[in-house]
Parts: C-alpha cells; sequence; structure tokens
C-alpha cells in the first residue's frame, strides 16, 4: 500500500456519550496521510466531537483512535503531534504576532535563535512579514486566522485540526483564504481535518469529505463520489440544492415505482425554456410558471412552480431574458428515487425514445 493510500488516521468502532446525548454512533474513518479532509454535516451531527477525540480534548467511551499505526487513547494531546486551529482563532491578544507564533515553540523550551528562524519562516509562508511586532487587534480577520495557521504550524506537527476556520470571516476573505489553505496544504503535505457545515467550503476545498448525521458517518469520499453517487437519502438532500419530490410520478416519462418511493431533484436536472425556444425533448416538455429569479452571478437560478412543486434550475444570464410570472416550458432529464434506505439515479424514459435535437 502506497503512503498516499495508507490510513494516517484511524478510527474505528467509536461512540461517545454526553450524559444521555449519543456524540458519536460506531463512528469508523480512514484517512490518507497528506489529505485535506473535510467533516460535513449539520450542527449536531458530531463533527466536531470527532474532531475533539482526535485532538486528545475527549476521550471516547469505547473504539481506537490510532495515528501512524499507533493506538492514542490514553496519549495526552500534547503527544500526539496535533496543531489545533480554532474557530475564533483564540489568540493571546496581548502577544505580538511573533510571539504568538512563537509560543508553541517556547512551552517546548526551543532555543530562542531556532525560534526566531522558524517565526520568520512562517511568516513568508502566511503573507504576513513586516506584522510580525503588531497585535491581534491591529490585524484584519484574514490575518488573524493566517497567524493562527502559523501558531498552529510552528511545532511542526504531523496533523493539522481546524474547527471551523473561516467561519468567523467575510464572506470575500474566506474565498480567499479557501484558496490560500487548499495550496498551503498541498505545498506542506501535511494531513488536515476540518470541520465545516458549508458543503460549498467542503467541496471546493476538501481532497475528501467525511459526511456525519446524527453521530453516524453517512459516507465518505470525494466531493464528485459524494455528489455524484449519494450513498444514503440524507447525503442526497444535503448535499446539492435538492428539493425533495413527493409525486414525482406526475411529472412526463417518470413512472410510479412503489407507494412509498419519494424523489429529489436537483437544479442541474432541470431545463427552463421561454416559450417559442427551440427545445430539446420537444414531447416531453411541461409547463411551468416563474415564481422568482435569484442572481448567481455569471447565471440565473429560476424557481418555476410545477405539479404543486417548486423547482430551481439553472439559466445563464446570456439567454433570453425570462420574468416572474412568465409561463415557460420545463424539461426535467433525471431525478434521484429514494426507496426505503435505498437511492438509486432515473432518467427521463423520453431520453432514450426521442430523436429532437436543439
Amino acid at each position: 500500500m502506497s503512503e498516499q493510500s495508507k490510513a494516517y488516521v484511524e478510527l474505528k468502532n467509536i461512540n461517545k456519550h454526553f450524559k444521555d446525548f449519543h456524540a458519536s454512533k460506531d463512528v469508523n474513518i480512514s484517512i490518507p496521510k497528506g489529505k485535506l479532509v473535510a467533516l460535513l454535516g449539520p450542527s449536531g451531527s458530531g463533527k466536531t466531537t470527532i474532531l475533539r477525540m482526535i485532538a486528545g480534548l475527549e476521550q471516547p467511551d469505547s473504539g481506537d483512535i490510532i495515528i501512524d499505526g499507533k493506538i492514542v487513547n490514553k496519549v495526552p494531546g500534547s503527544e500526539r503531534g496535533i496543531g489545533f486551529v480554532f474557530q475564533s482563532y483564540a489568540l493571546f491578544r496581548y502577544m505580538t504576532v511573533f510571539d504568538n507564533i512563537a509560543f508553541g515553540l517556547r512551552v517546548k523550551k526551543v532555543p530562542e535563535k531556532e525560534i526566531k528562524n522558524r517565526v520568520g519562516e512562517l511568516l513568508k509562508l502566511i503573507s504576513c512579514e513586516g506584522l510580525e511586532k503588531r497585535y491581534p487587534s491591529q490585524l484584519s480577520g484574514g490575518q488573524r486566522q493566517r497567524v493562527a495557521f502559523a501558531r498552529a504550524l510552528a511545532p511542526n506537527p504531523q496533523i493539522l485540526l481546524l474547527d471551523e476556520p473561516f467561519a468567523a470571516i467575510d464572506a470575500k476573505v474566506r474565498l480567499e483564504l479557501r484558496t490560500w489553505l487548499k495550496q498551503m496544504i498541498t505545498k506542506l503535505h501535511i494531513t488536515s481535518i476540518f470541520v465545516t457545515h458549508d458543503q460549498d467550503e467542503a467541496i471546493e476545498v476538501a481532497d475528501e469529505i467525511i459526511v456525519t448525521n446524527q453521530g453516524r458517518v453517512e459516507q465518505a469520499g470525494t466531493p464528485q463520489e459524494l455528489y455524484r453517487n449519494p450513498a444514503t437519502p440524507f447525503v442526497a438532500n444535503f448535499i446539492g440544492n435538492s428539493t425533495p419530490i413527493k409525486n414525482y410520478d406526475s411529472f412526463r416519462f417518470f413512472e410510479n415505482r412503489g407507494d412509498n418511493v419519494t424523489a429529489i431533484i436537483r437544479p442541474e436536472f432541470v431545463s427552463v425554456f421561454k416559450k417559442g425556444e427551440s427545445v430539446q425533448y420537444s414531447k416531453s416538455v411541461e409547463e411551468g410558471t416563474v415564481e422568482d429569479i435569484i442572481f448567481r452571478g455569471s447565471n440565473l437560478e429560476i424557481k418555476v412552480s410545477i405539479n404543486d412543486n417548486l423547482l430551481s434550475a439553472i439559466r445563464s444570464i446570456n439567454d433570453s431574458s425570462i420574468e416572474i410570472g412568465e409561463t415557460v416550458d420545463i424539461f426535467i432529464y433525471r431525478m434521484f428515487l429514494i426507496d426505503g434506505d435505498t437511492i438509486s439515479m432515473v432518467q427521463n424514459e423520453s431520453l432514450r425514445s426521442e430523436s429532437v435535437f436543439i
């Protein structure tokens, strides 16, 4: 097994209770060395508990935490080779940038000459040279988060843990830091795990995503795998801008698969056309009414009412304009069908039978 595929951090059969609350339910995860992995889930899903157990800040009731092949359940967090970046930065207000970054090294009694060199390297890495004498209150939110990142890296940890690292930063800086973080992790090749409830953040930044729900791991895989092939109904609903549908067989060319079957339709499964536009699969379109239009930069999200459902579709801003209240033609290409715990993808039957092209 190569270093890239070999598990560096493992959780095996982990359970954790907080009084009557079962925060982790038989959790099993495996994280390869050097990967940037997101723990993604709604509030209360157990993702932060997993992060804190890896860090040694919480102890599992049962199961094993394994780092680099060694069970570390009884190893103090300070001896696990871990750097931790908190959501609130947790910088010392009365210490300069230099002293904040140097803090962990001084605790370990590293010689001052080595500290100076290491801090200098990290200031360059985070593009904050010249700010070493400033205090946290004199920095922007993005700069404070970079300093927190440098402080966590100073002792050369083998694992970097980040608890919602972008949550306290404004939207524009958050986008910049996402790109920056991914570049840094790739450059340093340090195994990194970050917690987020923002699926866009996880999809954009992470090499792999672990989706948690009610204390359990629902699915783990690359962003593409989770998006295209959700393994559970929860993942299908949680990932992507999904609309749950009960009367899915009311749409043309989708037959009933059973009384208990429901469906999920995503925006990319739907096309919206103005009346009179040339339409592919023209015999299969249905009429709907535009209820809302949301500007998304390079495209528009169109909210359309059809068969007592409100669907979302994406339309280019370069296409002919559509107005709220307008009657439009709609074509649904495919949908996910959910039958109990089973999920499958079905296509519009007309895709196989029609040959009318734009």
